[in-house]
């Protein structure tokens, strides 16, 4: 998440206009208003987890936080603003109060993410590519790092951002220091794995230009899946190798989908402007 947050922020506009605000209720808050529906009657069918309405259903945490950092970027999009996003960070760890409703908890976990793409992310991405070694060897490290780290007992609930420190601190002693050297590590891996893909891969292009469908789509599909029983009936030695080609396989199900998804959830002008265009 670290990665996708950062790379979001890459996109990212500074200063918000008329045509901004209408993209953002378009393009974020209605698809995640559908989707939560269709998601909590999905889990009614599947016997998944209960969520509440106010509650992002799951994967779809992402999209209300983006609409959050979206409308809050201009206040952060600088480099103090960067220090004062890690330090809200920090410091909300310490609120009980603060957790999955409207995705707050997560949201101001990854604001640093989203600001330091925003300010730094094309300069980065750029250095890794020049420096590809050198930026390989941090993301190994990175990953590394905090696999050694839960070797020793890091609480896995940290990594989400979903849980203050009371019942999911990185480290119970020092919480806000773990924090943010799991931020630290967490940001390293992101710009180090910059350095790992392709500068040039047509399928990797193609899916990720049809992201949304896949994210949107993804999920459903693995609920009817654990629902079917099917996880049970795989062998564990080949376990890992089977959800990965199932990973692929979803990924390219869904992917023709982006059109009409993008197409539905745009802006009436644009909607338009892409039906003549066409």
């Amino acid at each position: 998440m670290p990665l996708f947050i950062f790379l979001s922020g890459m996109f990212a506009r500074n200063r918000l206009e008329g045509r901004d605000y209408r993209k953002i209720v378009w393009t974020l808050i209605l698809p995640l208003a559908v989707f939560q529906l269709v998601y909590i009657g999905a889990s009614r069918l599947t016997g998944w987890y209960e969520y509440s309405l106010l509650t992002p259903y799951w994967l779809l945490w992402f999209i209300a936080s983006m609409v959050i950092w979206r409308l809050v970027l201009p206040l952060f999009a600088s480099p103090a603003g960067l220090v004062a996003a890690v330090a809200v960070a920090v410091a909300a760890g310490y609120d009980d109060g603060i957790g999955y409703t409207l995705s707050l908890s997560r949201t101001l976990y990854f604001l640093p993410f989203f600001v330091l793409g925003h300010l730094y992310g094309a300069q980065l991405v750029a250095a890794a590519r020049q420096r590809p070694v050198a930026f390989a060897l941090m993301f190994v490290g990175s990953v590394g790092a905090v696999l050694f780290w839960w070797k020793l007992g890091l609480n896995a609930g940290a990594l989400t951002g979903s849980r203050a420190y009371a019942s999911g601190a990185a480290d119970a002693d020092y919480p806000a220091i773990a924090r943010l050297g799991l931020m630290a590590l967490g940001g390293s891996a992101a710009v180090g794995f910059a350095a790992l893909v392709p500068a040039r891969a047509a399928m990797l292009g193609w899916l990720g230009e049809r992201s949304l469908a896949i994210y949107l789509l993804h999920g459903l599909v693995v609920m009817a899946f654990v629902a079917s029983g099917a996880p049970a009936l795989i062998p564990q030695v080949l376990l890992l190798p089977v959800l990965a080609t199932l990973s692929v396989l979803v990924a390219l199900a869904t992917a023709p989908a982006d059109g009409p998804m993008r197409r539905l959830f745009s802006p009436p002008q644009a909607a338009w402007s892409r039906m003549v265009s066409a």
